[in-house]
């Protein structure tokens, strides 16, 4: 269990969750506390509760990223490591090459996901260290 527990990042998902706890809060405190033209003219004030949530998804992701850095490390050869790499270098190739094709409106939607997860993707590998070799 504590093997387990070192390699949460807790610090990271509990300022993801009181992000996301005070996202919907803050909305109606900004209307009570600011008058409509305020509100209407200050874009900061009407952003507010997006960035907190963008905030804590962006948190939650890193503590994604961290958790499995610290899971993997030293236990990926290197043959299946590059493998991997490969592919999702290939994905994301095939994102843009898809996204940026006149042709299909359809292909365009498919390949902006390809292109994100395969980027996302590259970036949580990119924080795994390979096993090393025996000496």
């Amino acid at each position: 269990m504590a093997k387990i527990r070192s390699l949460i990042p807790v610090k990271l998902l509990g300022s993801a969750a009181g992000g996301r706890i005070l996202s919907p809060i803050a909305r109606p405190v900004i209307e009570t506390l600011a008058t409509k033209e305020q509100v209407s003219q200050n874009v900061l004030l009407t952003a507010i509760p997006f960035v907190l949530f963008f905030v804590s998804l962006v948190l939650v992701y890193m503590a994604l990223v961290v958790f499995a850095g610290k899971l993997l490390r030293n236990r990926v050869p290197e043959g299946v490591y590059r493998t991997i790499e490969y592919v999702l270098i290939a994905g994301i190739a095939l994102g843009v090459v898809g996204m940026f094709q006149p042709w299909l409106f359809a292909l365009f939607k498919i390949s902006f996901f390809v292109l994100l997860l395969s980027t996302l993707s590259f970036i949580l590998w990119s924080h795994i260290t390979l096993k090393r070799a025996r000496r």
